[in-house]
């Protein structure tokens, strides 16, 4: 099999309330059929919205950029460069961009998945 590699500048980017995803890793992309990849881009002080969970797939955010904050199942955690954050299968979470720079993440999910597939939630954690 080829190597593949894909560029962000080649990838689709879907804004989102909070966030710009970029989808790197698909497998319409790469033909990734058990993971899949998005850099998330967001602004100073955004926050990622709706809260939501992902049906049994499990994600880690890899902080490229910036710092901020997960909630995950009612407990908060801080973050910066450097850091991943672990989102169990099923978990209920949010993140929000505490910097006054640009947060960005790789967003590295087990299975794939993508925004048309989470499980939505009413609730805002981070509601000013």
């Amino acid at each position: 099999m080829a190597v593949k590699v894909i560029s962000q500048a080649q990838a689709e980017t879907q804004h989102l309330t909070g966030r710009d995803l970029t989808w790197i890793i698909t497998e319409e992309a790469v033909g990734a059929k058990q993971m899949s990849i998005a850099i998330m881009h967001c602004s100073p002080h955004s926050v990622v919205r709706p809260l939501h969970a992902h049906e049994d797939i499990e994600e880690v955010i890899l902080i490229l950029e910036g710092e901020g904050e997960a909630w995950v199942d009612g407990e908060t955690a801080k973050f910066k460069k450097g850091d991943a954050v672990f989102f169990p299968a099923n978990s209920r979470h949010q993140v929000r961009n505490t910097g006054d720079t640009m947060l960005v993440t790789a967003s590295i999910f087990s299975a794939p998945t993508n925004p048309d597939s989470y499980l939505i939630y009413d609730e805002d954690v981070f509601a000013d």
